[in-house]
């Protein structure tokens, strides 16, 4: 912070993402509580404050400003911080929800607890302030469901549009380089109109300076904007040619667009097959904003396919530029009235670029429903991700990944139309692989009309077995927890040895039988299955039970008569020992 002649207090604010600004409070009401606020300000944005980029900073300010605004309109305003009252801060709440919603004034309200948390000396803060702006404020307005991602047709429309421009830009800008070359090596092949524009591209490759062109109706003495800017795009990139560009580079990256937009134009090339590039990621917090990217950069023909080979062409399209804005970043472009300049240097939003390229293409980009197809870069980006995540199987691990795993599931995979869709026809494959194994379940069922289990010979006989295994089987010697094993020495799920597998996939075992005695431990069984399905999110409960579950009801139970199956009661006190193999669970 300082005083500046003139110009009063100001915050000297350099941001992580290398974007810094100077926040003046001369024109600020409320004067006698600028210096103090000040101080509180310079600190949330100096280096352990929680402002880490001008974006953020400007949030923080713009709160502030609005707080004092609604201050100096109060009939009885505080003459010092020390006078703020919870009283001040009601009226103030008033005020602003005449102008915002709930949403946002919470979100304001946040900001400025934020700053005022800082004023030192603290005591210059009353507790009920601290308790007015520390209260919970649930954000009444819903959030609104987070939209879907675009169909595999709307998004391939999509790279396909900014595919076909960002060639177009790549050939405009050969277009003059070879007049260049030409006019450098053999001026005579070139006719005479194009003699004038490779000399006139050639003094602006020297200097950087665009010439002057005026509008040809007779003394207007206006610029001829159209014109200028023709000229400049056979040798810079223009702010035109920056959506179909950003467009392409994030459904080629999956990244964020402002990650795309914070790209520097320092890289390395690796052996010729990847490009290793540093990443900006504002949402993972301090000291956690910088990463690195290595994308594939593929065969030189086929640039425009690959994430690695886009960002070289950029590097090249943009290259001359920089020589003339000295910008680091990757995105240096002529302007007709700034001439050459980083377009992120100072914010990461420019203009309504994107709107007019959408609008140039409006009779192209129809969605499916038939409708106007609206770029949205975020929903681009989500796009990405549900295809990476979908091509993996749905295994985020294997996935290609920008997020971890709860960012990515949260933010772009829950709620979205074609996950849901897409996830439906997994889990109806699933159910039907579980169905189909279930009906092919190897329990053997001796079961009997009347219930009577017959003599330990024909047992034998039915259930393929020798009679000393039927013997045991009938004695209740081979009883595991709900069946009865014929060989529990040589499991096959154990390669051979003695088995040790949970009882729970017996049912699906070789050697497990099951007669009339079973019956009332199967019982309590399923009903501690229907139990547990109550009890735990379905999808994890098909995973460790639904293979048991069809077993009994598809496979076991349909072999016994239903007054046979009806009339034998549960086993009572099974389902605590079922709840103990089955793991701790957490109080509700």
């Amino acid at each position: 912070m300082r005083s500046a002649p003139g110009s009063g207090l100001e915050v000297l604010f350099e941001g992580e993402d290398g974007r810094n600004d100077v926040f003046r409070f001369a024109d600020w009401p409320m004067p006698h509580l600028h210096p103090p606020l000040a101080e509180a300000f310079a600190v949330v944005c100096g280096p352990q404050g929680s402002c880490r980029t001008r974006s953020t900073a400007e949030g923080a300010w713009s709160a502030l400003k609005q707080f004092l605004r609604s201050l100096k309109r109060m009939a009885q305003p505080p003459a010092a911080l020390a006078e703020l009252t919870a009283r001040h801060l009601d009226r103030y709440r008033m005020d602003r929800l005449g102008s915002v919603n709930e949403r946002t004034l919470t979100l304001e309200i946040w900001q400025i607890r934020k700053v005022l948390r800082e004023v030192r000396p603290p005591e210059l803060i009353s507790e009920e302030v601290h308790a007015w702006l520390n209260r919970r404020r649930p954000l009444t307005t819903p959030k609104p469901p987070p939209p879907s991602g675009y169909s595999d047709r709307e998004f391939d429309l999509i790279m396909a549009t900014a595919r076909s421009d960002v060639a177009a830009i790549r050939e405009r800008l050969a277009t003059g380089r070879r007049l260049l070359t030409d006019y450098e090596h053999d001026p005579d092949s070139l006719d005479v109109e194009q003699q004038k524009l490779a000399a006139t591209l050639a003094q602006i490759r020297v200097t950087g300076e665009v010439p002057i062109i005026r509008m040809p109706h007779p003394n207007s003495g206006l610029r001829d904007r159209a014109a200028m800017l023709e000229l400049a795009g056979y040798l810079f990139l223009l702010d035109r040619d920056i959506p179909p560009l950003l467009t392409l580079a994030v459904g080629l990256s999956g990244r964020n667009a402002e990650t795309i937009k914070d790209l520097s134009a320092d890289h390395e090339v690796l052996e010729g097959k990847a490009v290793r590039v540093g990443l900006v990621k504002r949402r993972r917090g301090p000291s956690r904003m910088f990463d690195t990217g290595h994308w594939e950069i593929g065969k030189p023909s086929a640039r425009l396919q690959t994430s690695g080979g886009l960002y070289l062409l950029i590097e090249e399209m943009t290259r001359l530029g920089r020589s003339f804005s000295g910008t680091d970043s990757l995105w240096s472009i002529w302007v007709w009235r700034n001439g050459h300049i980083g377009a992120y240097d100072r914010r990461l939003h420019r203009g309504n670029s994107f709107k007019k390229w959408q609008a140039r293409h409006q009779h192209n980009l129809i969605d499916d429903n038939g409708d106007r197809l609206r770029i949205n870069l975020p929903l681009l980006k989500k796009t990405v991700d549900v295809r990476n995540t979908r091509a993996a199987g749905g295994h985020l691990p294997s996935s290609t990944r920008s997020n971890t795993f709860p960012v990515l599931f949260s933010n772009y995979l829950r709620g979205d139309a074609s996950v849901r869709e897409w996830a439906g026809e997994v889990v109806t494959a699933a159910l039907a692989d579980a169905e189909r194994d279930a009906r092919a379940a190897h329990a053997r069922v001796l079961a009997t009309a009347q219930g009577q289990l017959p003599e330990p010979a024909e047992a034998a006989h039915r259930l393929g077995v020798s009679q000393e295994t039927a013997e045991h089987l009938l004695a209740g010697r081979l009883d595991t927890v709900v069946a009865a094993c014929a060989d529990i020495e040589h499991g096959p799920f154990d390669g051979g040895k003695r088995c040790s597998v949970s009882f729970l996939t017996c049912l699906a075992c070789e050697n497990a039988l099951v007669t009339h005695a079973h019956i009332p431990r199967l019982k309590a069984l399923l009903d501690w299955l229907l139990t547990r399905r109550e009890a735990m999110e379905l999808a994890t409960w098909w995973q460790r039970h639904g293979l048991t579950w069809l077993a009994i009801t598809q496979h076991i139970r349909p072999k016994f008569s239903p007054a046979e199956w009806d009339q034998a009661p549960p086993t009572v006190g099974l389902a605590a020992l079922l709840d103990v193999i089955d793991g701790p669970k957490e109080n509700t």
